[in-house]
């Protein structure tokens, strides 16, 4: 099923990349409230390097897999 089956071909790929970005800013915005604690509790012992070392590891975690299925390509 194509869910942009109003769009031209050619838009196709680019909205398909805006509505990811639009999915991973979701979720980043999700998740603030725990990078927020964590920076108050681990501000002392943690730098800030790990600290966002941490952010986007439980990011990375919280996302979904991507498909392994590459692009369909019309012979």
């Amino acid at each position: 099923m194509n869910p942009y089956y109003n769009l031209p071909p050619e838009q196709r790929v680019t909205q398909r990349m805006v509505d990811q970005y639009n999915a991973d800013a979701r979720l980043w915005k999700e998740l603030a409230p725990r990078r927020r604690a964590r920076r108050r509790l681990l501000s002392r012992f943690l730098s800030r390097r790990m600290l966002k070392k941490l952010a986007l590891l439980e990011f990375a975690k919280a996302r979904p897999p991507q498909d392994c299925i590459g692009q369909w390509i019309a012979p």
